[in-house]
């Protein structure tokens, strides 16, 4: 069976050698020792093996795979989002402390549906898609730079990409608040 994504025509990865990889993660020390994380990315491969990738919402990997009462909700118990936020850490060091791993399972921020790559398709993904992190983000508490430009940049352009990554967190923060307005 060739695994099917919504971004992707067909993938050539077999759903067999999905779950071989996901077995290999899930027999690791740290996974071993976290159960609601080995629930969870268990949960979100097999669903996506299945073509259920509709179903995985918060509400259903915390009812689901992790156990919690009917009465869950997502929208007040961040506990799906903060167990998300390890299991791509932790499969991120998986991967690092695996450099032979043919097979990644990946889930980026802001989804719960995995993603099936090849180590070759791995490399051919620009980084830059990804959601920038905290750091990449935050803005710098000093505005003068007491230290050298990096080599090929002037303190002009260092200058220019804090003002640019202000500019991105202010927009963000509107969005934000916009968002999270009470009607």
């Amino acid at each position: 069976m060739m695994i099917q994504d919504s971004e992707q025509a067909v993938s050539p990865i077999s759903a067999e050698e999905v779950t071989l990889a996901l077995n290999g993660i899930l027999t690791t020390d740290k996974f071993a020792a976290s159960p609601q994380m080995s629930a969870f990315l268990k949960y979100v491969v097999e669903q996506t093996l299945i073509g259920n990738t509709r179903r995985i919402k918060a509400f259903t990997v915390g009812i689901e795979a992790l156990g919690k009462p009917a009465s869950f909700d997502p929208q007040t118990d961040p506990s799906v989002r903060v167990l998300a936020k390890r299991l791509r850490s932790s499969l991120e060091t998986y991967y690092v402390q695996n450099p032979d791993t043919t097979v990644f399972i990946e889930m980026k921020p802001g989804s719960y549906v995995p993603k099936f790559l090849l180590r070759s398709e791995m490399k051919k993904s620009p980084t830059a898609q990804q959601a920038p992190s905290y750091q990449d983000t935050a803005p710098h508490t000093s505005t003068t730079t007491s230290s050298p430009a990096p080599q090929g940049e002037t303190n002009d352009a260092v200058t220019e990409n804090q003002s640019d990554r202000n500019t991105g967190i202010n927009q963000l923060w509107q969005a934000y608040k916009t968002a999270s307005k009470v009607a």
